[in-house]
């Protein structure tokens, strides 16, 4: 009799056995199976991404947005809203990541070296011309393929801002005006200071004197900004992007904006005047856009700039610039490509670096 009962508790016991080893070998079929389904599901759904089109997984759950500058400055902010904007059209999560220093160089080639497979992209800058011209050993437009243009900003002529200090030259601008006058009684007397030999800045510096028919004295300063030259009097102007600092220092009256460099005067400086309505024709071009590794697929590239022209075109990304002296500005891959390119030509000419 109890061995009877024996047999039948082992044969429950392994009857119960088995049916829990049904159940879960079922039940975790069954979700590999729904999520075989879910993603297709994602795949074939209505809401086409660049993954979508491309037919593979062309971005990475998460795609890193590199940018030269800290958290909170100007570009760090048009990054993260472009960022923000441009994620469901590409069907990614974006995030930024600020890499400052080295005029923008420890950002860019962070983003060089990288594989060309359209999740590692950097915010560019008009400083991204300047290696391949000064033979740093540094990154170059020639690293990249150039997905889209978003914005653009300004280069300004400053002087000091209090005339009652003098600077070394003892020489005071208050006008543009002043500026030229100075130049033109003192060839090669007035000094202007620049990020360096190679970049825009120079160009521009170099520009003003063929245009107006000056000897101006471009200088790099060691170890210091051109603007911090300026207040220690070590120059009288400084050709520098209108960045937050220097635009707080316009505002502040410890800087004087002579001339705007642009196409158009800033929003932010109103009453400065370009050099073009002061009868000079000189445009440095300051821009900020999206590149990518060299060698990275064109589609990819093509659906990265249509996904990036759309986020600044938005009303979003323009209120995130008042205040910045930045403005919306759209070119596509290849429209930014040929723009980059005839920037590199106007620094390479003759007195251009």
């Amino acid at each position: 009799m109890r061995e009877g009962l024996l047999v039948l508790v082992l044969a429950l016991a392994l009857g119960v056995a088995g049916v829990g080893c049904s159940d879960g070998s079922d039940e975790a079929a069954g979700r590999a199976a729904e999520g075989g389904d879910a993603a297709k599901g994602v795949a074939g759904g209505a809401g086409r991404t660049v993954e979508n089109d491309l037919g593979h997984q062309a971005f990475q759950p998460s795609t890193r947005l590199v940018v030269p500058a800290a958290a909170g400055l100007p570009l760090d902010r048009a990054a993260r809203v472009l960022a923000g904007l441009s994620e469901g059209p590409l069907g990614t999560r974006l995030f930024v990541d600020g890499r400052p220093g080295e005029g923008g160089q420890r950002a860019w080639r962070d983003v060089a070296d990288e594989e060309p497979d359209g999740h590692q992209l950097a915010y560019v800058t008009e400083g991204l011309l300047a290696p391949a011209r000064s033979g740093t050993g540094g990154v170059g437009p020639e690293d990249f393929e150039m997905a889209a243009q978003t914005d653009v900003g300004f280069a300004v002529l400053v002087a000091k801002g209090d005339p009652e200090v003098e600077t070394l030259q003892w020489e005071d601008f208050e006008i543009f005006e002043d500026f030229v006058a100075a130049a033109k009684e003192d060839p090669g007397f007035v000094e202007v200071a620049d990020p360096g030999s190679g970049t825009v800045y120079r160009a521009g510096t170099l520009a003003l004197e063929e245009e107006i028919g000056i000897d101006l004295s471009p200088k790099s300063p060691a170890g210091k900004s051109p603007t911090e030259a300026v207040y220690d009097a070590e120059v009288e102007t400084a050709l520098v992007p209108l960045d937050a600092v220097v635009l707080s220092d316009v505002l502040a009256g410890e800087l004087e904006a002579l001339a705007v460099l642009g196409d158009r005067r800033c929003r932010e400086l109103p009453e400065v005047p370009t050099a073009r309505e002061l009868g000079h024709d000189v445009v440095v071009p300051v821009f900020g856009g999206i590149a990518v590794p060299d060698g990275t697929p064109e589609r990819v590239v093509e659906e990265l700039g249509r996904a990036f022209v759309a986020s600044s075109s938005s009303g979003t990304f323009g209120r995130a610039l008042v205040g910045t002296g930045r403005l919306p500005a759209q070119k596509g891959p290849g429209e930014f490509a040929d723009f980059i390119e005839e920037q590199e030509r106007w620094i390479s000419e003759p007195g251009g670096s």
